[in-house]
């Protein structure tokens, strides 16, 4: 089960990359691209919720939720509308480094020798992708630099308030975090969407209602059995497993379906990154 959950995670991850991108061709409303998408999120944990119960102690954590994800998801559509699919993905994705090295240090999670082998080769992984290599065609600019790094901290923290909450509440209490996250994540959005978009709410909902409604199912999807494995599962495996395979799976899309040159160096990372997740396990 264990597995299953994770491969479904990272399949996720890559259906909201490709739906960003496909999205980003065709309309520049991102804030409410993005406010739609956390709405229609929000429904899966309403459907799979079995009774609802909020407590002070989940809507402080909802709060932090809503305001690290909307910052990560607003910048990972900045960066993959400014920069490459594959190069955006890997730098977001390895933010769940961020989580792992959290339970090491906080939550006492045993260190193994493999766990540091794998380790090791997504930071290699990390490194030649982001080598530029003379056949290189990629669009790389500060801008980008800036969006992504902002998306990698902004994913990175929202994950580890995940995974604090779960302990904290025993495991209970997932839809509720949830539902409150993505209400007060799509009307924050929505407030920016009414600055920055003004009088183009409406048409950039109607253009992007169809890619807002796959990436939402797919974000919400991907945090149901993200907060179901917080408890079975150590962060620090389970996060860099779910980061390296995002990484390679999203890659890969790029290179088949948006035909996104990679550099010798960065092919070799995708093996690399392969090569990760099989150690990682271990």
């Amino acid at each position: 089960m264990n597995i299953l959950s994770l491969l479904l995670i990272i399949l996720g991850i890559s259906v909201q990359h490709i739906a960003k991108k496909a999205y980003s061709r065709v309309s520049a409303g991102v804030f409410s691209f993005s406010a739609v998408s956390a709405l229609t999120a929000a429904t899966i944990f309403i459907a799979t919720a079995d009774g609802l119960h909020f407590n002070t102690g989940t809507i402080i954590y909802s709060v932090l939720f809503a305001v690290t994800f909307s910052l990560g998801t607003v910048c990972s559509f900045m960066a993959i509308r400014t920069g490459p699919l594959s190069l955006s993905s890997l730098i977001t994705q390895s933010s769940l480094v961020i989580p792992a090295i959290y339970g090491l240090i906080f939550l006492n999670e045993p260190f193994k020798i493999t766990m540091t082998f794998g380790i090791i080769l997504l930071l290699i992984s990390i490194f030649l992708i982001n080598m530029k290599g003379k056949d290189e065609n990629t669009n790389i600019s500060f801008r980008w630099a800036v969006f992504t790094f902002l998306s990698f901290l902004g994913n990175g923290v929202c994950s580890v308030v995940q995974k604090v909450h779960q302990i904290a509440s025993g495991g209970h209490y997932k839809s509720e975090l949830m539902i409150i996250a993505y209400a007060i994540t799509a009307v924050l959005l929505i407030c920016f969407a009414w600055f920055t978009e003004k009088g183009d709410i409406v048409q950039n909902i109607k253009k992007g209602f169809l890619y807002s409604l796959v990436c939402g199912l797919a974000n919400g999807v991907v945090n149901f059995f993200v907060l179901m494995l917080a408890t079975r599962m150590a962060a620090s495996v389970m996060f860099p497993v779910i980061s390296a395979g995002g990484i390679v799976t999203t890659s890969l899309i790029a290179m088949s379906v948006y035909r996104e040159k990679l550099a010798l160096n960065q092919k070799l990372a995708l093996i690399l990154g392969i090569a990760a997740i099989l150690v990682l396990n271990l």
